[in-house]
C-alpha cells in the first residue's frame, strides 16, 4: 500500500528534533469502502486542514507527518488492538477495547455520530486486520523511525499530536454539549511531555489572544501515551484547535480568518523551534 501518508521534511533550512503528526486529516477511503453513514457525517470525524495549517513548522525545522485516509475506516489515533468485539463476525483474541470503544470511537468506528452506526452488520476479522497492515502500521512506523533518528541525533524529541474539535462537544464525547476553548494541551496531565515545552506552547497562544486549556477535555490518545517518554527524552504532547477558528463547520470549508490563524500557528511553531534550540545543550536543561 502507498500513499497512506505524506513525511514533509524541511528544505531549507536545518532540521531539528521536532516532529508535527496529523493522524485525522485524511479523507480517503478504499474504492470498495461501503458503509452506512453519509458523506457528510463521514466528514464529521475529518480534521479538516489541520496538516495545511501546521505547515508552517516546515520553515523553522520541524516535520511533519500527515495521514491520507480517514478515521472513520481506520483511526491511527487508537491502539492496534482497540477493536469492539461486538463489531465482528466471530470471537478474537486481537481485541483489547479501550474506553474509546466503548463510546464507539476505537480503531474502527462503529458509530460516525450518535446513534448513525457505520455498518448494517459485522465485520469480518480478515477485514480489520488488512486494515491494520495496510494503513495503521505504515503510519506508526514512518513515525517511529522518524522519532528514532532524530532522538540519535540529538539525544532528545519533541513530538506534537494535531488535531481539531468540533465547536461543541457532542453525545459520543466526555463533554457533551459543553463549548469548548480555542485551544486544548494535551500531555497526559504532565507524564508524556516536557513541562517547559508545553508551558511555552501554551504561552505562544495565549500572546496571540486564543484561550488555552490543558488536558480538559483531551489529555492526549495513544499517540501520545505510546510515544512519549520523558524519562527517556521523548517528550509527546497534544493540540487540539477549535474548528469555528478557522473553518465553517457545517460546509467543511475555511473560513474567512483561515489564513490568519495559519499565520498564528506558525508563530507557535517558532517558540516551539526557538525552544528546542535553547534546550538541546543538555538533559539537565529539560
Amino acid at each position: 500500500m502507498t500513499n497512506v501518508y505524506t513525511l514533509a521534511e524541511p528544505d531549507c533550512i536545518e532540521a531539528l528534533p521536532l516532529v508535527l503528526d496529523s493522524p485525522h486529516s485524511g479523507s480517503l477511503f478504499p474504492d470498495d469502502f461501503r458503509c452506512l453513514a453519509s458523506e457528510a457525517q463521514l466528514k464529521s470525524g475529518w480534521d479538516a486542514y489541520v496538516d495545511d495549517l501546521w505547515a508552517p513548522v516546515l520553515a523553522v525545522g520541524g516535520s511533519l507527518l500527515s495521514a491520507h485516509y480517514s478515521r472513520m475506516y481506520i483511526d491511527l489515533n487508537r491502539a492496534p488492538d482497540d477493536v469492539d468485539p461486538a463489531m465482528l463476525k466471530r470471537p478474537w483474541a486481537g481485541c483489547n477495547p479501550s474506553k474509546y470503544s466503548e463510546r464507539g470511537m476505537g480503531l474502527i468506528r462503529r458509530y460516525a455520530l450518535p446513534d448513525v452506526p457505520m455498518y448494517d452488520a459485522p465485520l469480518n476479522i480478515e477485514d480489520i486486520v488488512r486494515r491494520i497492515e495496510q494503513f495503521h502500521r505504515p503510519y506508526h512506523q514512518a513515525l517511529q523511525t522518524k522519532l528514532d533518528t532524530l532522538q540519535q541525533q540529538f539525544s532528545a524529541v519533541w513530538h506534537v499530536d494535531c488535531h481539531s474539535m468540533k465547536s461543541t462537544g457532542n453525545r459520543m464525547n466526555i463533554d457533551s454539549g459543553a463549548a469548548r476553548p480555542d485551544v486544548v494541551l494535551g500531555d497526559n496531565d504532565g507524564l508524556c511531555s516536557d513541562p517547559g515545552f508545553v508551558q511555552i506552547v501554551e504561552d505562544a497562544f495565549v500572546s496571540l489572544g486564543y484561550k488555552v486549556v490543558r488536558n480538559q477535555p483531551y489529555k492526549g490518545g495513544y499517540l501520545v501515551t505510546h510515544y512519549g517518554n520523558p524519562a527517556k527524552r521523548r517528550f509527546s504532547m497534544q493540540i487540539e484547535l477549535n474548528r469555528a477558528l478557522y473553518m465553517d463547520e457545517q460546509a467543511f470549508v475555511p473560513n474567512r480568518k483561515f489564513d490568519d490563524f495559519r499565520r498564528d500557528l506558525g508563530r507557535v511553531a517558532g517558540a516551539m523551534a526557538d525552544y528546542i534550540v535553547d534546550n538541546l545543550g543538555g538533559q539537565d536543561n529539560v
